[in-house]
C-alpha cells in the first residue's frame, strides 16, 4: 500500500521544487554524518564518499550539486563537513556511555546547526504557498506550473521569507494565523528531530554489532550505508539509505501539512465568526488524491472550524460539536490528521495519509460548484444548483447500542468507538499532549467541561 502511495506526485509545481530541495538538503546532511563516521572508523575521506557513492542507481556523482546549483538563488545553505575525531571508536574495544555521549553531541550540534535551519526555512515558504495558491485559484492564474522561482520572484520580490520573525515582520499575519504557522512549524521540526534520533541509533548499532563481530572499518562503514536484510530483501532500518527513504515520506507528508494549514488558516478568523454568524462559515472541498480511498472522496464538502474548539481530534462531525450546518457534517481544521486512526477510519483532511498529494479548494457554495468532471470548483453556471455529496450518516439499532457512552473502566468510557478518559482540570494539557502524541493512548476529557458531562455522566445513565 506505502510503494502504491509513494507514486503519488504533487501537481503543483512549486511545492514539488520546495520538496526537492528539502529533500535533497536533507540527504546530504545524513550522508555528510555517515561519512563524518567512516572517516573516524579509519577509512580515507576518497574511500567514505565513494562507498557513499557507488551503489548502483543510486547517489550518483554530482547529484547534490545539481540539485542546489537548480535552487541557487532561492536557497543559500551549505552542507559542512562533519568529522567526528579520527580513532573516536576507539581501538576495536566497545565504546563507553561516556565515549557515545560526546559523539552523539556531536552529532546533535551540527543537526541543530544546520537541519533546524534549514527545516524552519522550508516550513515558513510552505506555509507562505499555501496562502497564495487560494489567490491563484481565484484569479485563474496556471498556478501549477509556477516554478518556486517564478513564485518567489512575482509575489516577493525575489526574497520569500526564511525564517518566522521575517514572516511576520514582513507580511500581514493575524493571530489565529501565527498560532498555526507556530503550530505547524513545531510538528515539522518534531519529526526532523526523530530522524536525528534514528540517526544516532542507526550508527550506535552499526558500529557496536561490527567491533563485537571483529568487523573491518570498511565493512563497518558499508553496513552503516547499504546494509540489507538478505532474507527479506529489505533495506535495514539502520543504514544511511533506509533513513533516507523514510525522511523522504515525512518530508513529503508533513511539507503537505504545513502548506494546508497555509490553505487554511487565513480563514479561521472567519470560522470563528461563523459559529455565531452562519452566513459567514466557510466551506472548502476535497481535490485530487490517485489513491482509491482519496478518489472516493474528490469532491466531498466540508466546513471550517478553529482548531481551538476541537476537544476530540477524532471526530470529525459537526452535529457532535453541537453545529448544525445544512449543506455538510464534515469539519475540517488546520493541523486536522489521520495519525494513529486505522485505515476504516480515516477523517477527511489534507494529507490523509502519507505520501498523499490531496488538497483543500475554497468554494463559495452559492455561486460556485465542485465539477466532477473537470475535478475542479469553477463558477455556477445557470440553473445550476450545488448539491452537496450524498453520504449516509444513518447506522443501525445495534451499532446506535454500541456507539452509547459506556463505561469500560475506572475513569474510563467508550463513545462512538473512542475511549475517553476523565481526567482533572490540572492534568488535561499534558493528558491531551501524550494523547496526540500516541494514539493508542485514550482522549483525556477534562471533568470541569461539558464534554465530561455529556459522556460520563451519559454512560452512567447507561448503566
Amino acid at each position: 500500500m506505502e510503494k502504491k502511495q509513494a507514486k503519488e506526485v504533487h501537481d503543483v509545481k512549486y511545492f514539488r521544487e520546495l520538496l526537492e530541495y528539502w529533500d535533497a538538503y536533507m540527504y546530504a546532511l545524513i550522508n555528510e554524518i555517515y561519512v563524518g563516521v567512516g572517516i573516524s572508523l579509519g577509512l580515507s575521506e576518497k574511500e567514505a564518499y565513494d562507498l557513499a557513492k557507488n551503489k548502483p542507481g543510486v547517489l550518483q556523482k554530482g547529484f547534490f550539486s545539481s540539485i542546489f546549483n537548480k535552487f541557487k538563488s532561492l536557497f543559500r545553505h551549505k552542507v559542512p563537513k562533519f568529522r567526528p575525531k579520527k580513532g573516536q571508536f576507539g581501538d576495536g574495544s566497545p565504546m563507553t556511555e561516556v565515549q557515545w555521549d560526546k559523539f552523539n553531541a556531536g552529532i546533535d550540534n551540527y543537526w541543530r546547526e544546520y537541519a533546524h535551519k534549514v527545516t524552519e526555512n522550508i516550513a515558513v515558504k510552505g506555509f507562505m504557498l499555501g496562502r497564495e495558491t487560494t489567490n491563484f485559484r481565484k484569479k485563474k492564474k496556471p498556478y501549477k506550473n509556477k516554478s518556486l522561482y517564478q513564485v518567489s520572484f512575482d509575489q516577493y520580490d525575489g526574497e520569500m521569507p526564511s525564517t518566522l520573525q521575517e514572516a511576520y515582520k514582513n507580511y500581514d499575519f493575524d493571530k489565529s494565523e501565527k498560532i498555526v504557522l507556530n503550530k505547524s512549524f513545531s510538528n515539522v521540526a518534531m519529526y526532523v528531530q526523530e530522524t536525528n534520533s534514528e540517526i544516532k541509533e542507526a550508527i550506535r548499532q552499526q558500529v557496536q554489532t561490527g567491533i563485537t563481530e571483529n568487523k573491518t572499518p570498511i565493512q563497518i562503514a558499508s553496513d552503516l550505508y547499504w546494509n540489507v536484510q538478505k532474507d527479506e530483501e529489505l533495506v535495514n532500518k539502520y543504514s544511511a539509505e533506509s533513513l533516507k527513504r523514510n525522511f523522504h515520506r515525512i518530508a513529503q507528508t508533513e511539507l503537505a501539512s504545513v502548506y494546508e494549514a497555509g490553505i487554511l488558516a487565513p480563514h479561521e478568523s472567519e470560522a470563528m465568526e461563523s459559529l455565531k454568524d452562519p452566513a459567514k462559515a466557510k466551506y472548502f472541498v476535497r481535490l485530487g488524491g490517485t489513491c482509491p480511498w482519496c478518489r472516493s472522496k474528490q469532491g466531498t464538502l466540508v466546513r471550517l472550524i478553529p482548531a481551538s474548539i476541537v476537544e476530540d481530534t477524532k471526530s470529525e462531525s459537526l452535529r457532535s460539536m453541537g453545529i448544525k450546518d445544512p449543506n455538510t457534517d464534515i469539519a475540517i481544521w488546520p493541523g486536522k490528521n489521520n495519525v494513529g486512526i486505522k485505515k476504516d477510519n480515516w477523517l477527511i483532511c489534507c494529507p490523509a495519509h502519507p505520501y498523499n498529494v490531496a488538497t483543500f479548494g475554497l468554494i463559495d457554495i452559492k455561486d460556485e460548484w465542485y465539477n466532477p468532471k473537470t475535478k475542479e470548483v469553477e463558477e455556477r453556471q445557470v440553473k445550476q444548483k450545488f448539491v452537496p455529496q450524498d453520504i449516509d450518516y444513518t447506522i443501525g439499532k445495534e451499532e446506535k447500542e454500541y456507539r452509547k457512552p459506556t463505561i469500560v473502566g475506572e475513569n474510563l468510557v467508550r463513545y462512538n468507538d473512542n475511549i475517553y478518559e476523565a481526567v482533572p482540570a490540572h492534568e488535561y494539557n499534558r493528558k491531551l499532549e501524550a494523547s496526540r502524541r500516541d494514539a493508542s493512548l485514550p482522549i483525556p476529557v477534562n471533568e470541569s467541561s461539558p464534554s465530561y458531562r455529556r459522556i460520563f455522566e451519559a454512560a452512567r445513565g447507561n448503566k
